[in-house]
């Protein structure tokens, strides 16, 4: 009887967790879908929206979207730089190291070559480390950030990326 009670209770539990998870080929599929449609998506998850900044003339749009949050944090965090001009950049910040260890896994599965690593940027304190991941097509910068069990992955096109690069605008 008592396993009857507990099971309503892990799978509430499992499914709140796989809501916050996002993998590498959701993130791709996120990265060429349009605002709309990636709020529907991460609508259907349990993801609510906090932001959305325009673009301007010198400055891609930000669209936020957090997964449970509560004051000022998340337990995970998506990102959609946007704009007219450019293609789209998505950014995937979480705790814990399940997902990104899937996601890093992904990564090599995909034979993507490793561009460039440090462990500064310039203008961004809480990065620890990083590592710029690249195949034809896409640059995947995988994030360690200074607090502890939190990581981080930005999409790029290839072309993007080399841009965002020249410009310093990674």
């Amino acid at each position: 009887m008592k396993q009857l009670v507990l099971f309503p209770l892990v799978v509430l539990l499992s499914l709140t967790c796989a809501g916050q998870s996002l993998n590498l080929e959701q993130l791709l599929k996120l990265q060429g879908m349009g605002k709309q449609e990636i709020s529907a998506f991460l609508h259907d998850k349990g993801w609510v929206p906090k932001s959305d900044v325009g673009p301007t003339e010198g400055k891609m749009g930000k669209a936020v979207w957090a997964y449970n949050p509560e004051d000022e944090g998340a337990d995970a965090w998506c990102i959609l730089y946007y704009s007219e001009v450019s293609p789209n950049r998505i950014l995937y910040n979480a705790q814990g190291g399940s997902a990104f260890d899937k996601i890093r896994k992904n990564v090599k599965q995909r034979d993507m070559a490793v561009l460039e690593a440090g462990e500064q940027v310039e203008g961004l304190d809480f990065v620890d480390a990083y590592t710029d991941y690249a195949d034809e097509q896409i640059v995947a910068r995988l994030y360690d950030y200074k607090q502890i069990n939190y990581y981080g992955i930005k999409i790029f096109k290839k072309e993007d990326y080399l841009q965002a690069k020249k410009s310093a605008k990674l």
